[in-house]
């Protein structure tokens, strides 16, 4: 016998999310998030689907990627994520490499100004 998914209440997503139930339907609105299913009394419940294409989103946009880029993303195949998600990894490596850089010029630069001391 199958396993019966579970769901999740608004407030379980905002839990496990970390985001406010106000951000939780606005992506739903725009179609970030596909429309969530609904109990029979018309609450919102989160599949777990649904819950890692938050986090997932959640956390690109941590590193700046605009919001805009996630709407109908959750309706692609997983070949088609793990596509997107490599050059979004690619972003991430010359992001830390630019970062490395200025840190590298600041060393040197805080190593020259204590010579002055």
């Amino acid at each position: 016998m199958p396993e019966q998914e579970k769901y999740y209440s608004t407030r379980e997503a905002v839990e496990l999310t970390g985001l406010p139930k106000d951000t939780l339907r606005f992506y739903e609105k725009i179609g970030i998030l596909q429309p969530v299913a609904r109990d029979s009394n018309h609450y919102r419940k989160y599949s777990q689907d649904d819950i890692d294409w938050i986090l997932l989103v959640k956390y690109l946009r941590g590193i700046g990627i605009e919001t805009t880029a996630f709407i109908g993303g959750q309706h692609t195949s997983y070949r088609e994520r793990c596509e997107y998600l490599e050059q979004y990894q690619v972003r991430v490596q010359n992001e830390i490499k630019e970062l490395q850089r200025i840190n590298d010029l600041l060393s040197d630069k805080i190593a020259l100004l204590r010579t002055y001391w």
